[in-house]
């Protein structure tokens, strides 16, 4: 018997180790000093002061309770009313009413919220605010259902009866008897629906509208440049608000228990309670709306989808890539309230373009996902004459394959893809990608987690391009990745930086940017390029089709592209700037630096990937095989 609790309580110990040690680590490391997070640096309380400065993650975060708050109220009030209603009568359709209650829980998240943002797109209602509660609401109604419906499982019917026998009206008994004894499971279904709504990142992604974004979406989109240590703040502080909303649900939860003893004094006891929880949630109901509408006022006033065309721009870009100090220029000079979207990746703005999301004037487009714009004719002419600083953009950045005239783009920012060695770890050089194969690597490698650009190295490592087409070839870069595998160690593009400079990886194939912040934080990391040339990327200025504010948008870029705010935008982000003039006023160590600028000889060696059409369907297999195996 000994024997046998002695392995119950290890089990137990395991199991919440597993569950509690992450949440412990990032509450330890919101109080570390270093900027990167991967290693401790000393003790701090700067992120948690910072924290409050960060205007995006305290606007996001705003949005997020706000949009919580009411969707649990709603969600709420229409599950226990369904809850009650499925439990007490019977109807002709109830089944399959009931059925359809589980659809929301049942159909992937991706598939409710491309159907949720056609919804309001053909009923012309402009995503933000309304359709995020809208959304949130759909699929937070069927969880309260389920949670007030196992509460009523153990009703006693016999107080109702009781009740009726003594002349109490219907109503009169749902608000002094039923309520009362099922509010514990109505506070567990409008806590759920809480967290539901504060969690969703996918639903949000699809029917958030321009300038309002929510927190677990700001955060997501951050992932490009790393994730700052202010998140970790805002984690630990939001952590100790939903502790303390579970030990207020308990508190309350036990104390209903005890006062089940006597049902007389229950029923008293619960009947005040409940009427202070009307007034208290009436309340906050009326707050919440004096507070959405100051928001959709702002919204009104300072710019939104409909807004006049001298009024707003919408941009749709990655988190981290523009200074708010350069839009806070925009807007003081132009008078323009600029509504600022960020994504995570290319696919997910194209998604979200083609499902009917084309509320946004201008998105930043990498190179190959132009052609693919252009191709599903999401994307418009821009009119050059309305920029004039085009000029500034030099020769070798223009007339690329993916707008060969110069017609659909703008140049933004570029960069590539390098490999990092951790020197001290790994005393070895990488000059050919076929170094990466090297038995002596094996476990130690982080990657990024990019089918084109992994494929791709296997196939330069065969003599063959970035941009194969040919399946007799791909195929022999499979059997080629089948055996680097051992070799990689971490696929992450979100923040590889990480792996190496904590010395979990000693060898990296990353972002340019990301070994340039890792050589920051440790010197030991050398940077190769490797001898069959590297993977090129071009971020580039795109105006969707439909674009609500088209000259404005072409204002925009035009100021971005003046020499001074361009330079001001590369001292912020790492990234190489394709505009010639800024560089007259950036720090000659940028420039130098031959990670961010590498000599024109390796450049012209490098390639830009392409829209591959079909072939595309054989990286994606040759991907998924790689990643399950």
């Amino acid at each position: 018997m000994k024997s046998k609790q002695n392995l119950l309580s290890l089990y137990s110990f395991i199991i919440y180790s597993v569950i509690y040690i992450p949440i412990i680590i990032l509450i330890v490391f919101s109080f570390n000093d270093s900027k990167v997070n991967a290693m401790w640096q000393g003790f701090t309380f700067k992120w948690y002061l910072e924290l409050f400065d960060n205007s995006s993650i305290v606007t996001a975060m705003t949005n997020s309770l706000m949009v919580a708050f009411v969707s649990a109220l709603i969600s709420t009030a229409i599950g226990t009313l369904a809850a009650v209603g499925m439990y007490k009568y019977k109807f002709r359709g109830k089944t399959v009413l009931d059925g359809l209650l589980y659809v929301p829980i049942i159909i992937p998240e991706i598939v409710m919220g491309i159907a949720l943002l056609m919804f309001f797109s053909q009923l012309k209602i402009p995503t933000g605010a309304l359709t995020l509660i809208l959304a949130h609401t759909t699929f937070s109604v069927s969880y309260v259902v389920i949670v007030v419906r196992s509460k009523l499982e153990g009703f006693d019917p016999s107080l109702e009866e009781a009740a009726m026998d003594l002349g109490a009206k219907p109503l009169e008994i749902f608000y002094k008897i039923t309520l009362p004894l099922i509010a514990p499971g109505i506070l567990a279904g409008s806590l759920l629906a809480f967290t539901l709504s504060m969690d969703d990142v996918i639903v949000s992604f699809f029917v958030s509208g321009p300038g309002f974004t929510t927190l677990p979406l700001q955060i997501f989109s951050m992932v490009k440049f790393g994730v700052s240590p202010e998140i970790n703040a805002l984690s630990t502080l939001m952590l100790i608000f939903t502790l303390s909303i579970a030990l207020f649900s308990e508190k309350l939860r036990f104390k209903s228990d005890k006062e089940k003893k006597v049902k007389e004094r229950i029923i008293l006891k619960e009947k005040i309670n409940l009427k202070r929880s009307i007034k208290k949630i009436a309340a906050l109901f009326i707050a919440v709306l004096i507070i959405a509408g100051v928001f959709t006022g702002c919204s009104k006033s300072e710019g939104g989808a409909g807004a006049k065309n001298e009024e707003v721009l919408n941009v749709f870009n990655w988190s981290e890539y523009l200074p708010e100090e350069v839009i806070e220029k925009f807007e003081e000079k132009y008078n323009i309230k600029v509504n600022y979207t960020t994504y995570a990746s290319n696919e997910e703005m194209l998604a979200k373009l083609m499902a009917g999301g084309a509320q946004f004037d201008i998105a930043v487009s990498t190179d190959y996902m132009v052609d693919v714009m252009r191709n599903q004719n999401l994307i418009q002419e821009i009119n050059m004459n309305n920029i004039p600083n085009y000029k500034n953009i030099g020769d070798e950045f223009k007339g690329l394959a993916f707008d060969a005239e110069n017609k659909y783009t703008v140049p933004y920012m570029w960069g590539n893809a390098v490999v990092a060695v951790n020197t001290k770890m790994i005393d070895t050089e990488i000059n050919s990608y076929a170094d990466l194969w090297d038995s002596k690597l094996n476990n130690s490698m982080v990657v990024l987690d990019d089918q084109r650009a992994i494929i791709g190295i296997a196939l330069k490592k065969l003599g063959y391009s970035f941009n194969e087409t040919d399946p007799a070839k791909l195929e022999e870069a499979k059997n080629e990745l089948v055996k680097l595998k051992d070799n990689i160690k971490i696929f992450d593009s979100d923040s590889p930086k990480t792996s190496l400079i904590n010395g979990e990886a000693a060898v990296g194939y990353v972002w340019g940017a990301e070994a340039v912040l890792a050589q920051l934080e440790n010197p030991d990391i050398k940077v190769f390029f490797p001898e069959e040339g590297l993977y090129l990327w071009q971020d580039n200025f795109v105006i969707p089709n439909g674009a609500p504010h088209k000259d404005n948008a072409e204002l925009f870029i035009n100021f971005l592209l003046e020499p001074e705010i361009s330079a001001e935008i590369s001292k912020s982000f790492p990234y190489a700037n394709p505009n010639v003039e800024a560089h007259k006023l950036m720090d000659a160590e940028t420039l130098d630096n031959e990670v961010i600028y590498p000599d024109s000889e390796i450049i012209k060696k490098g390639e830009h990937l392409r829209d591959l059409g079909e072939t595309t369907v054989v990286y994606d297999e040759i991907w998924t095989e790689l990643k399950s195996n």
